[in-house]
């Protein structure tokens, strides 16, 4: 049974600030300086300066916000991820350069990925011959989505291209977005056919692209990142809270969402998993509703998919479940929900 409206963890997810150390000087090339985004953020310049730095999630998304708006650029996100790839994302990279195939390196980002942040997850996500290096943001305090997904995407892209020096890229990518209004920054960036309002972010694969090698590994000393691929438990600490909803978000993809097959992820019993949440003040059943809430409240405002189509993206057998749960959760219908967000 669905919970009433879910209460976002108490604590802001973490992000590592490393996407955002290039954002001076972009910003200098459309003539702003960094301290024009951050005025009336609880921040100064100083805030670029560490890539190693946490900062919340939320937060991260405000001055990615503040950036698109001070520089008047709708694709700001998408030029600022052009000029990353796998070397700035800390200790994820090494693991990915050490890799024996492309498969193994993006397994590897996928189970390190929460050492960088705790309000979005990426994940491999197996569909027929193809899969899908995927990015879903569950972090309800985030804005700028449009942009954080273009951001990550034109990394994910770099990483594909880097780690095999050009032999693998995206055969499609997908947003969980409308279409910008200017198409050619994209067109000309990711040079793949581009599919907007989808159910889901991410770039296409083939599956026979993941053994492709990875020729950035050394020869010795290589790592053995495998014991960690589908442990979403051994990257780094945070709360069991956060731990589970980065490890739901995903699972919606794939079906229903339970305690068990959550559970089972991190190598406990559900049980115990219940008890670990009850210490934090949290239940498993209001994390996949704040995990839900999160994800519904972004289609409904950033795609025209149907409410059908959104209800079975969130795992729900029918649409009536779903409106009920999010007039539970909001306070109103989707539809009348995804018309004043607009209109805000």
């Amino acid at each position: 049974m669905d919970t009433q409206k879910p209460n976002p963890s108490a604590l802001p997810a973490p992000q590592r600030v490393g996407i955002l150390v290039g954002v001076p000087a972009l910003l200098a090339e459309f003539g702003v300086e960094p301290d024009q985004v951050l005025i009336g953020l609880p921040v100064g310049p100083e805030v670029f300066a560490d890539p190693e730095a946490m900062i919340p999630f939320s937060l991260a998304s405000r001055i990615l916000e503040s950036c698109a708006r001070r520089s008047r650029c709708a694709h700001f996100g998408l030029l600022l991820g052009a000029r990353y790839d796998h070397r700035m994302l800390g200790a994820p990279a090494a693991q990915m350069a050490q890799a024996r195939n492309l498969g193994e390196a993006l397994g590897s980002f996928v189970a390190l990925q929460r050492m960088n942040s705790q309000g979005a997850v990426a994940y491999l996500h197996p569909w027929g011959d193809v899969v899908i290096l995927g990015y879903g943001i569950y972090d309800q305090r985030a804005v700028a989505r449009d942009q954080i997904y273009a951001l990550v995407t034109a990394i994910g892209h770099n990483i594909l291209r880097r780690l095999t020096q050009g032999a693998v890229s995206a055969s499609e990518v997908l947003f969980s977005t409308e279409p910008p209004r200017d198409l050619k920054p994209y067109a000309a960036f990711f040079e793949a056919p581009m599919r907007f309002g989808q159910l889901q972010t991410g770039l296409v694969l083939p599956r026979s692209a993941l053994s492709a090698p990875v020729y950035s590994s050394a020869v010795s000393g290589r790592a053995e990142p495998a014991h960690v691929r589908n442990d979403p438990a051994a990257a780094g600490d945070g709360t069991w809270s956060e731990r589970v909803k980065h490890a739901i978000r995903p699972m919606l993809l794939r079906g229903a969402v339970t305690s068990v097959t959550t559970s089972a992820q991190f190598g406990v019993d559900p049980r115990t998993l219940r008890r670990r949440l009850a210490r934090e003040g949290a239940s498993f059943q209001s994390l996949v509703d704040e995990v839900r809430f999160a994800a519904a409240a972004e289609l409904l405002e950033l795609t025209d998919l149907p409410i059908g189509d959104i209800a079975e993206a969130l795992a729900y057998a029918a649409p009536g479940p779903f409106i009920s749960a999010f007039r539970r959760w909001s306070g109103s219908t989707p539809s009348a929900w995804r018309h004043g967000a607009r209109a805000a």
